[in-house]
């Protein structure tokens, strides 16, 4: 049995739910070839990377999956890139607010997801699942902890990746903005199923 360390966020800005936290949660304990740990972090630029750190330390993940919310997406994408940028357009749950800073001071600009993005994707649109690309994480504390994972892990085998989720309904006006919660985790859990087949199955 492989283990999974699965992240998601609480609640930020004017809103009081997070639905990346609520698909975790939702997510069973054993899923294809993985156990997985989840793990509550706060939107809190520098301490949500560490304290993803100290728990990657204890569980000792083969693959380190977070997930984000994407407020004015209506599907789940897995996401390629990571850059070394701390662009706040809103403030932090701590009120601050960086602009144009760097997450690890003479790191690379950028890091790819050493999870099989493309791969995943493919297959899984074949087979009329609709889980798209992204390419950036933006500035914010979703960009910051998947950089810092990247950063951490880069000479590992350890496999590192992001994932967003759309808001939920009850969180909009306009429901085609949102996708319901049951709709959401049965797409990222379709990813870690996927996932655990392509790196243990072929």
């Amino acid at each position: 049995m492989h283990k999974l360390l699965l992240t998601g966020f609480d609640p930020f800005a004017h809103y009081n739910i997070n639905p990346s936290w609520k698909v975790a949660q939702a997510l069973p304990s054993f899923l294809g070839d993985f156990k997985i740990t989840k793990l509550l972090l706060p939107n809190i630029y520098g301490l949500a990377g560490r304290m993803l750190l100290e728990k990657a330390e204890v569980v000792q993940p083969d693959v380190i999956l977070m997930l984000g919310m994407d407020s004015g997406s209506n599907h789940v994408h897995l996401d390629t890139v990571a850059v070394n940028l701390r662009d706040a357009l809103i403030e932090d749950n701590l009120g601050k607010r960086p602009w144009n800073e760097p997450i690890i001071l003479g790191g690379p600009a950028a890091y790819f997801s050493t999870l099989p993005v493309h791969k995943i994707v493919r297959e899984l649109q074949a087979e009329k699942i609709p889980v798209h690309l992204g390419y950036t994480t933006g500035g914010y504390v979703c960009n910051d902890i998947f950089y810092t994972a990247c950063h951490h892990f880069a000479q590992t085998n350890i496999k590192v990746g992001f994932a967003h989720v759309p808001l939920l309904p009850e969180m909009v006006w306009n429901e085609k903005l949102a996708m319901p919660l049951a709709r959401s985790t049965e797409l990222v859990q379709a990813i870690i199923s996927r996932l655990s087949k392509i790196l243990y199955h072929q």
